[in-house]
């Protein structure tokens, strides 16, 4: 059996974990893991690195000759409210990318996790269900420059490349709060510790209007299929769930899940409504004896803020996908369960 041997950056973020956490476990697969923090994954080997630093890359990134894919999921980490720069994140890509090409003959496949602000869903209403093929938004993101850079850097070379474009991840890495499933339960098991409903904390708007989520698991099957599936290459894919959900059908089923009655919709900023909550979150870790995080680094509310104030549609057409062979799907509701319960099983909620 031949190994291919993948390299992750951005490996202690959710998507490159997961992809770890998968690739680990397959008997034809090697993994190395690049990040600045400790990937501890059994079974993988961790290098240690800062991809903004050139240098850095250039000296760290050697042994790696056998390398046959480049699954890139890093991101500048940057600051709250702003946009992420985009000349930072083009040059992590490059500092990955090109120690790697110059010693790995064998490189076969390039991958990029982007996402839907592809098509301006932050900043405004934009043509839904988005098509891949649609115009570029009005304003620049670091997806259009790393896309840019490797489909001009590809042609007569052996590797091809791809793109994820994925919307509302949900995952369940632990001590990770930008996190959809940890904001909704966490503010629902604060609601029910208060005696209140469980009332929608964002707009009427948004309560009424189309979503979508993509699984980190259902994301991490998209990409290696993406990564080995010869017709995919060179192309970019919108990857979300089974389907499109509107938060008023499943507030209700997240009410029964956590055994409360559904409130009114009830418009809050989450980060300045759940900022004196830590007594209340504390007081439910003592009484069932949970192993959360601090408060502090449980839940994210600003994200959930940024999830729950647009009136818009966010809506993307997985028809690409789907003629191109990757058929599997999964229903939001059934996995925002499924995350409550294994968050749940682990100790972090109740």
């Amino acid at each position: 059996m031949t190994k291919k041997l993948a390299v992750i950056a951005g490996a202690t973020g959710v998507i490159g974990r997961g992809l770890a956490d998968t690739l680990a476990r397959r008997p034809d697969w090697d993994v190395v893991a690049l990040a600045r923090r400790p990937v501890e994954v059994p079974g993988v080997r961790f290098i240690p690195v800062d991809l903004t630093d050139t240098a850095a890359c250039r000296a760290r990134l050697t042994g790696l000759e056998g390398a046959t894919h480049l699954l890139y999921a890093g991101r500048f980490d940057h600051v709250a409210n702003q946009p992420e720069p985009v000349e930072t994140n083009l040059a992590m890509l490059r500092n990955v990318l090109e120690p790697l090409e110059a010693q790995a003959p064998g490189l076969a496949h390039v991958h990029l996790v982007h996402g839907t602000k592809w098509y301006g869903s932050d900043i405004g209403p934009f043509p839904t269900p988005a098509r891949e093929d649609d115009p570029r938004s009005v304003r620049t993101t670091f997806y259009y420059a790393q896309q840019d850079y490797v489909a001009a850097r590809q042609p007569g070379r052996s590797w091809t490349w791809s793109a994820s474009r994925p919307h509302g991840i949900c995952h369940a890495v632990p001590d990770t709060p930008r996190n959809l499933v940890l904001v909704i339960a966490v503010y629902a098991l604060i609601c029910r510790e208060m005696g209140l409903p469980l009332c929608f904390p964002g707009t009427e708007a948004n309560y009424r209007a189309l979503y979508q989520c993509t699984s980190s698991d259902h994301l991490v099957d998209a990409i290696l299929w993406m990564s080995e599936t010869p017709a995919c290459a060179n192309q970019a894919f919108n990857i979300i769930n089974g389907d499109h959900i509107r938060w008023e059908r499943l507030w209700p089923a997240f009410a029964r899940h956590f055994g409360m009655e559904v409130g009114p919709v009830k418009t809050v900023k989450l980060a300045a409504a759940m900022a004196d909550k830590a007594p209340v979150w504390d007081a439910i870790v003592r009484r069932h004896g949970l192993k959360a995080p601090p408060y502090e680094r449980l839940a994210l509310w600003s994200y959930g803020d940024f999830v729950f104030g647009p009136h818009w549609d966010m809506m993307s057409d997985m028809t690409k996908a789907r003629q191109a062979g990757f058929t599997r799907t999964v229903r939001t509701e059934d996995e925002f369960i499924r995350y409550f319960n294994v968050f749940s099983k682990a100790g972090v909620l109740p």
